[in-house]
């Protein structure tokens, strides 16, 4: 069960997160395009240059964040990712459009957020 409401979620798939649903399981997935990474490619479809948010960052790197799995569980309000950039990346976009705060080192790659107005949820 979602602690979310239906403009809150609306909210995330407008940013381009994907609901999934399964028993009592309830995620939303984002790929790193959506967090900001950008790859150009040559003809044999290898990486050529590959930016995070406008800082380069190696061709190695952003393969592995291109299939890195990155989510927030709508059950427990966490952002999990096997990734630290991308988790840090998805907590800010969760925060900034729900109204959620919270507090991660930079090598967490599970941060739990809060929601700033928890009676407006569901």
């Amino acid at each position: 069960m979602s602690v979310l409401n239906s403009s809150q979620i609306d909210a995330l798939s407008a940013l381009g997160f994907k609901r999934w649903t399964k028993g009592n399981m309830d995620r939303m997935y984002i790929n790193a395009g959506a967090l900001g990474l950008s790859c150009d490619y040559y003809g044999t479809g290898n990486i050529r240059d590959a930016y995070f948010n406008d800082v380069s960052i190696s061709n190695s790197r952003a393969r592995r964040l291109k299939e890195a799995k990155t989510y927030l569980d709508l059950v427990t309000m966490t952002i999990i990712s096997v990734d630290e950039l991308l988790a840090h990346a998805a907590a800010t976009k969760v925060a900034t459009a729900i109204g959620a705060t919270y507090e991660a080192n930079a090598w967490d790659r599970r941060i739990k957020l809060t929601l700033d107005n928890p009676e407006e949820s569901c």
